[in-house]
C-alpha cells in the first residue's frame, strides 16, 4: 500500500466512480490517497488548513473525511496511515495541530483517532447531551 498526495486525476476518479464524496471533497485542501500494488485507490482523506479559530497565529489541519472505500479492507490499518501522512505534512508545513470531528455514534472513528493518539474532546449541548467530539494530535 502506498500513501501519497493525490492530484487532480485521483480527485476526478473519486468523484466519478463515488459521487456521494462530493460532499466532503472540495476544492483546494490537501488530498491524500491510498494506493494499491497495482495503483487503484483504496480509500481517501482530506483535510483543510486554516487559522486556529481562536485568537492565536497557529494554524492546524483539518481532516474533514476519512474513506476506506471496501468495507472488507477497513481496520486493517489503511486509516491510520492516511492519518500518519497527514501529521507528517502538517509537521513539514509548520501546523499546531491536526483535528477532526467525529459523530456521537461513530465508535470505529473513535477508535481510530485514539490508537492515533489523538485525545478525543466531547462537544455537548446546554442540555449536556454529548453530540460528538473533537479529535487532535498536537504537533
Amino acid at each position: 500500500m502506498t500513501i501519497k498526495l493525490g492530484n487532480e486525476e485521483d480527485k476526478k476518479w473519486i468523484l466519478d466512480t463515488y459521487p456521494y464524496t462530493s460532499q466532503v471533497l472540495y476544492e483546494g485542501g490537501i488530498l491524500i490517497v491510498a494506493v494499491d500494488d497495482e495503483k487503484k485507490i483504496k480509500g481517501f482523506s482530506w483535510a483543510f488548513r486554516r487559522n486556529i479559530p481562536i485568537l492565536t497565529e497557529y494554524i492546524e489541519d483539518f481532516i474533514n473525511v476519512i474513506e476506506v472505500f471496501d468495507k472488507s479492507e477497513r481496520c486493517k490499518g489503511i486509516g491510520s496511515l492516511l492519518i500518519q501522512k497527514h501529521i507528517e505534512i502538517a509537521r513539514e508545513n509548520g501546523c499546531y495541530q491536526v483535528r477532526a470531528y467525529c459523530d456521537v455514534g461513530n465508535i470505529a472513528s473513535h477508535k481510530l483517532w485514539l490508537k492515533n493518539k489523538f485525545t478525543i474532546s466531547p462537544i455537548k449541548n446546554e442540555q449536556d447531551q454529548v453530540l460528538g467530539s473533537y479529535a487532535a494530535y498536537k504537533i
